[in-house]
């Protein structure tokens, strides 16, 4: 009978999870949804009722039972990132989206995609309050303070890419600011005594770290180099950012500049891309590097050096285990900051000897 194929999907998405977030619709919103009527809508959710999957709350809507939460098991997991334009693809994020994925089908978990367009989203806040768990991707926007507060009383986050200890919540930081040395040191030993820095993305504690990293080194080895800062938002094209502020570089370049550091992937691009239309032969002429280079760095022609990505489910399970337990900050183990001690490093065809 219909009612019953209509039972048997709403089954099917609340064993998904698919209603963690907004709950059970309005029965009128959720027959125009489905293509139903009311009628036949009702005798489905009554058949959920009789299973026990459905309940009354105190106000007479339907409502997820807590027998039905314990028949699905498991954890509700909510990956939050904001919203990306179609022109500003960012691997990182899907990278970030398959490895929680990943681990949470290993665990029996599930993982709910959520995208926020500002720091003050109420999808943002609805999620801390509605799952198990959030893994959140920050925005390149300044966080608000109203927002920060916000964070720092919320139970359940961790912070993905950038350090916000600070705020007490655990974070996973696949690529150290501190390996900026790394990089730099490297460009030094193969003879070059100018390294420029190029940046593009939106100011970060990851990224204002990595330029400051790169300040401290020029200072400390007496190293000539230049900052071009230019950071962009999230509404923003980054990698078409990325060539008109490269083009803009290497422009005014002389003679002097043999490499240049790049604080992320787009500006590492946009560098290779702007060098390729001057002329300028990249690792032989101009070395050229970045720090992560998400994944796809190593198919560009040169492949660009960066350091290769660590697998970062083994940090996403000590956090699952973490939301499992009830997420109270005093359960926490160990430090708050998953970081690697130590990364590989890619050379690919971008750097060199200097000319």
């Amino acid at each position: 009978m219909k009612h019953l194929r209509i039972a048997s999907l709403l089954e099917r998405r609340i064993q998904k999870g698919d209603y963690a977030l907004t709950g059970i619709p309005a029965e009128r919103d959720l027959a125009d949804e489905i293509g139903v009527s009311r009628v036949t809508l009702r005798k489905a959710l009554e058949n959920l009722e009789t299973k026990g999957l459905l309940e009354r709350a105190d106000n007479r809507r339907l409502v997820i039972s807590s027998k039905s939460k314990r028949q699905i098991g498991g954890l509700q997991i909510a990956f939050v990132s904001p919203t990306i334009e179609p022109i500003s693809f960012s691997p990182d994020i899907q990278l970030w989206l398959s490895a929680t994925e990943s681990m949470a089908n290993r665990r029996g978990d599930r993982v709910r995609v959520i995208n926020y367009h500002h720091w003050d989203d109420p999808a943002l806040t609805e999620s801390i309050r509605a799952f198990d768990g959030v893994f959140l991707v920050t925005s390149s926007e300044p966080i608000p303070a109203w927002t920060a507060e916000l964070l720092n009383d919320s139970k359940g986050v961790v912070a993905l890419s950038e350090d916000l200890t600070h705020l007490d919540i655990p974070s996973i930081v696949l690529f150290p600011p501190r390996m900026t040395d790394s990089m730099l040191r490297r460009l030094q030993r193969l003879g070059h005594r100018r390294i420029d820095c190029v940046n593009v993305q939106g100011h970060n504690a990851i990224t204002q770290a990595r330029i400051d990293a790169w300040k401290s080194w020029i200072d400390a080895e007496d190293l000539d180099g230049e900052l071009l800062d230019d950071p962009r938002t999230d509404s923003d094209s980054i990698f078409e950012a990325g060539f008109q502020v490269a083009r803009k570089w290497v422009r005014r370049m002389d003679d002097q500049t043999t490499a240049v550091f790049c604080v992320t992937l787009p500006a590492a691009m946009g560098v290779i891309r702007a060098a390729n239309d001057a002329g300028i032969s990249v690792g032989d002429q101009l070395s050229v590097c970045t720090i992560d280079s998400e994944g796809i760095g190593r198919f560009f022609n040169p492949p660009i050096a960066s350091f290769d990505r660590p697998d970062p489910e083994k940090y996403m399970r000590i956090c699952a285990d973490w939301f499992a337990s009830g997420a109270a900050l005093d359960d926490w183990q160990g430090p708050l900051l998953l970081e690697p001690k130590k990364l590989k490093l890619f050379d690919g065809g971008s750097i060199g000897p200097p000319p």
